[in-house]
């Protein structure tokens, strides 16, 4: 057995497993086992091709692990290679360096058809070295998953945070759309976006835009799980403790969250167009879910997004194996998807998460598709502010459009759920606690604006943040009670310590008080 060639298939997993691994408790089980399934099935198609052209399944084997690791090796370290220079000339140019990679492989096989050996050895170390680097992110994921089952046991209910409410008496159309790290004004400015003329514009249409708003939380998953559950997320840090790294409670409280429960209750149709980001990716509790290029796991996609494989890429022309592709196409489609549900007869909940401005940089200012070269070339701060403008007109397009195809004027909801990643912050490792002030103002400052329409008295202030929105418009539109909690923002150690909370509400504010003192003067 220890000579079957198997090792292109183990190596395969490798990189999914490790991606896993990183930060074990993150991903659920199910998507882990599509991710490996799907690169199973790759690396099984390149060995079949390999096999019809060699005829010898230990050739084969060989040369497509040889492949994979060029393909991995050669995409994870290209873009630094890239930046090098000699007397002032790239060292890695593509159109020379792709084409020397593939005819160092092709001069490879060649050598490997005409050998004679019978790579028995060659096979049998092969195969215990993709094992062996395969066992130690395996052993990580199993033990997490071990230590999330028991806490998923024990997880406790969340109760609803209306209970017996009467039927509402106007039950208007919801939107709520939410512009993954779409910063705050102090942000968009250090970027060199102005936002006032958005501000402008949402204000003309009878939006209140509350300009001093921060995220609750400065990680998407933590922001939402809080935001559509109009709830602090202190429970889950008292129950699973400081060092838990099980993320199973907020993605339990995501696919459950109160606001579409509460709204089902009313009588709600609830549409739930998501992202790739898989906590979001669908709901449980939607009337109907709308989504594009899920078949294709995100882990393989992101494999996919390799230098070696452009031309590929090129060559295709689709979404299917182009994750930038997939986001922008996501993207505009769900867009129009949204206009053409403003129509339907109500009354209907409508959730959109946008990444945008989120990376990948595949918008232009004015919206069109930007290739990759295009994107490496520029800075990261004028592709962060090209996105920035291209989500400007997106959101206005969506105002107008559900504004004008609206039989009754509806209540929309336009937020951030964080703001952007500061360069070196991105790593699953980064420890927030050693953050600069700049970093976490950068991080924690969001866009934040109200359509509440038929309501004169409702309560609206510039600090409030996405925990008190949804009890802000059930307390409008619904008759209920509900007290607003303090606007704190909150920040994670790491996310190996997603529940290590604490408050740095003053720490975010204090840039904000002085450049309200700045303009004062």
């Amino acid at each position: 057995m220890k000579r079957i060639p198997v090792h292109p298939l183990l190596l395969a997993l490798v990189p999914v497993a490790s991606m896993y691994a990183a930060v074990p408790g993150s991903a659920m089980l199910a998507e882990l086992a599509r991710a490996a399934a799907a690169a199973v099935l790759v690396a099984a198609a390149c060995l079949a091709v390999a096999w019809a052209v060699f005829r010898d399944g230990r050739k084969a084997a060989l040369f497509t692990s040889v492949f994979l690791i060029v393909f991995l090796v050669v995409g994870a370290t290209y873009r630094s290679l890239e930046d090098w220079q000699v007397a002032g000339l790239r060292l890695a140019r593509r159109r020379y360096f792709v084409p020397a990679v593939y005819l160092a492989l092709a001069a490879f096989g060649f050598a490997l058809y005409r050998t004679r050996r019978s790579l028995a050895v060659v096979t049998t170390l092969a195969n215990v070295v993709m094992l062996g680097a395969l066992i130690p992110p395996v052993i990580s994921i199993t033990r997490a998953q071990m230590v999330r089952s028991r806490e998923q046991a024990a997880m406790p209910a969340l109760a609803p945070v209306v209970a017996g409410a009467p039927a509402a008496q106007q039950r208007p159309d919801i939107y709520y759309f939410v512009f993954d790290r779409y910063g705050g004004e102090q942000t968009l400015r250090t970027f060199g976006v102005d936002p006032e003329p958005l501000y402008h514009y949402l204000e003309q249409r009878g939006f209140y835009v509350a300009r001093a708003s921060r995220a609750n939380y400065i990680k998407t998953v933590l922001s939402l799980a809080s935001s559509l559950n109009m709830a602090l997320l202190d429970d889950v840090s008292r129950a699973y403790g400081t060092d838990s790294q099980n993320w199973d409670p907020v993605y339990t409280r995501l696919q459950r969250h109160r606001v579409g429960a509460f709204l089902r209750d009313q009588g709600y149709q609830y549409f739930h167009l998501g992202s790739w980001y898989w906590p979001t990716r669908t709901n449980v509790l939607a009337t109907r879910n709308q989504n594009y290029y899920v078949e294709v796991p995100k882990p393989l996609v992101l494999l996919l997004d390799n230098v070696l494989f452009e031309p590929f890429q090129r060559w295709a022309d689709s979404p299917l194996v182009d994750q930038r592709r997939q986001h922008w196409y996501r993207s505009v489609r769900e867009i129009e998807d949204v206009l053409e549900i403003a129509p339907q007869p109500g009354p209907k909940f409508v959730f959109l998460h946008l990444l945008v401005p989120h990376q990948p940089y595949v918008f232009d200012r004015d919206g069109s598709y930007v290739p990759i070269d295009v994107e490496n070339h520029r800075s990261r701060d004028r592709n962060y502010a090209n996105q920035v403008l291209a989500a400007n007109r997106m959101i206005r397009h969506l105002v107008d459009g559900i504004l004008e195809r609206s039989p009754a004027p509806p209540v929309i909801i336009v937020q951030g759920d964080e703001g952007p990643y500061p360069e070196g912050t991105e790593r699953d490792g980064y420890e927030w606690r050693k953050a600069s002030v700049d970093i976490l103002q950068q991080r924690a400052g969001i866009l934040n604006a109200y359509l509440l329409p038929n309501a004169p008295g409702v309560r609206l202030y510039p600090e409030i943040s996405p925990v008190n929105s949804f009890r802000v418009v059930f307390n409008t539109y619904f008759g209920t009670a509900l007290p607003l909690l303090p606007d704190r923002t909150f920040r994670h150690a790491s996310d190996q310590a997603p529940y290590a909370f604490d408050d740095i509400t003053d720490l975010v504010s204090q840039g904000r008080r002085e450049t309200q003192v700045a303009h004062a003067r």
